[in-house]
């Protein structure tokens, strides 16, 4: 079956795709709480996209559904966000990395700025699994945080909280009026990733490490034929986490972009693989957009998907968090 077009461009669009979207949501959220707050008389609803940048309450609405049965009244949105994810990860790989997350892409264009500055260092291997590991110790700690030292009481209360009912609102204000420290973090974080290609994504993100653990136990794969590879590293060149050739199949870091597929000279050498059939490099990020908008879709259609509380209330709760 012939591919119109490449796995770069699709993973490029739906980059921007979702950097809109979500820039969109950050305009809505921003006109809300201005209503919230009195600076505004006409009313504007809440994005219920917001919540997808709460990824600490979607894990905790994720132990209280398992335990429970529940889904989470109060950031059902991101409840939804964090499975349609996790569900992309094990059928395709990161997809959900490679082509929804609009840090993905800011750490993508930071690598190509470094890059053109002359920078795109690679660091050392050692040092690269040192740095690497960071991700796992913060994915550990939110674990062990959430799942084992808070009881499923408070886990309830955690959810109900005022804090994590506007927690949203408190992040707004964080990206919306810096602090000089958080600046800095943020500055540190810009230099690293210009270079460093993707240093983010690769060293940091405890959301992709848990991610990649999934996406390693699915049915999709890069496949190298040894036997065909001359060693010219194109793929690595192309690939936006820097994996050696050979080794995706076994690296938590693949996104299952299919650009390290294209981009090798030898036909068949590299192949993607589900299910152990060959299939067209574009697909993996074509099959989890396909089930990160069906997930979403089918939330909105279930009505889990818009928080429960009437306006008046969020008014009451953001205007008091506002404070």
């Amino acid at each position: 079956m012939s591919i119109v077009f490449s796995a770069k461009t699709l993973r490029r669009s739906a980059q921007v795709f979702f950097a809109a979207v979500c820039l969109d949501i950050g305009w809505r959220f921003a006109l809300f709480l201005e209503w919230t707050s009195g600076a505004r008389a006409d009313f504007t609803p809440r994005p219920a996209g917001v919540e997808a940048f709460l990824p600490v309450a979607a894990l905790a609405g994720f132990k209280n559904l398992v335990l429970t049965g529940v889904y989470d009244p109060i950031h059902p949105a991101g409840l939804t966000v964090f499975l349609a994810a996790m569900a992309c990860a094990f059928l395709f790989r990161k997809s959900f990395c490679a082509a929804v997350c609009p840090v993905g892409l800011a750490s993508d264009l930071l690598g190509l700025a470094g890059k053109r500055l002359g920078l795109g260092y690679r660091a050392p291997k050692l040092a690269s699994r040192c740095a690497g590991a960071v991700k796992y110790v913060l994915l550990a700690f939110f674990l062990m945080s959430i799942f084992v030292l808070m009881s499923p009481t408070q886990t309830r209360v955690f959810l109900t909280g005022r804090f994590n009912l506007t927690a949203d609102a408190g992040l707004f204000t964080l990206f919306a009026e810096p602090t000089g420290r958080f600046l800095g973090i943020l500055g540190i974080l810009a230099a690293i990733g210009l270079a460093f290609r993707n240093a983010w994504c690769r060293w940091f993100c405890p959301y992709g490490a848990l991610l990649g653990l999934l996406g390693l136990a699915g049915p999709c794969v890069v496949q190298r034929e040894d036997a065909r590879c001359d060693g010219c590293r194109k793929c690595q060149r192309a690939c936006p986490m820097d994996i050696a050739p050979g080794a995706a199949a076994r690296s938590p870091l693949c996104m299952g972009c299919g650009q390290c597929v294209e981009a090798c000279p030898k036909p068949d050498t590299l192949t993607m693989r589900f299910f152990g059939r060959t299939i067209p490099a574009p697909w993996p990020v074509l099959g989890g957009l396909a089930v990160f908008l069906g997930a979403c879709g089918l939330a909105m259609m279930l009505g889990v998907w818009d928080n429960s509380l009437p306006p008046s209330m969020l008014r009451a709760l953001y205007a008091v968090s506002a404070r």
